[in-house]
């Protein structure tokens, strides 16, 4: 049975509409490369949220990290729940 993460990453700036459901498969991955697909996801997730506008640099890359940070610390409590 595969174990698949069912993202959806939101922004501060993404109304409703713009926010996507993204799935990463966590399934025999390592910690590291679950990370990596993560942080793909939310780069994915921001660059269509913020699309139709113009943002900084910074304001991007702050999208992605928090969008990253919620993505770990969902795998990390579905990684606690299959562990109970």
């Amino acid at each position: 049975m595969k174990t698949i993460l069912s993202l959806l990453l939101l922004t501060a700036a993404a109304t409703p509409a713009a926010a996507q459901d993204i799935r990463v498969s966590i399934s025999g991955k390592s910690p590291a490369v679950i990370r990596e697909d993560i942080n793909r996801a939310a780069e994915a997730v921001c660059r269509s949220a913020y699309r139709d506008r113009t943002v900084s640099f910074e304001e991007l890359n702050e999208c992605v990290r928090s969008a990253s940070e919620d993505g770990m610390n969902q795998a990390r409590t579905l990684a606690a729940s299959k562990a109970s």
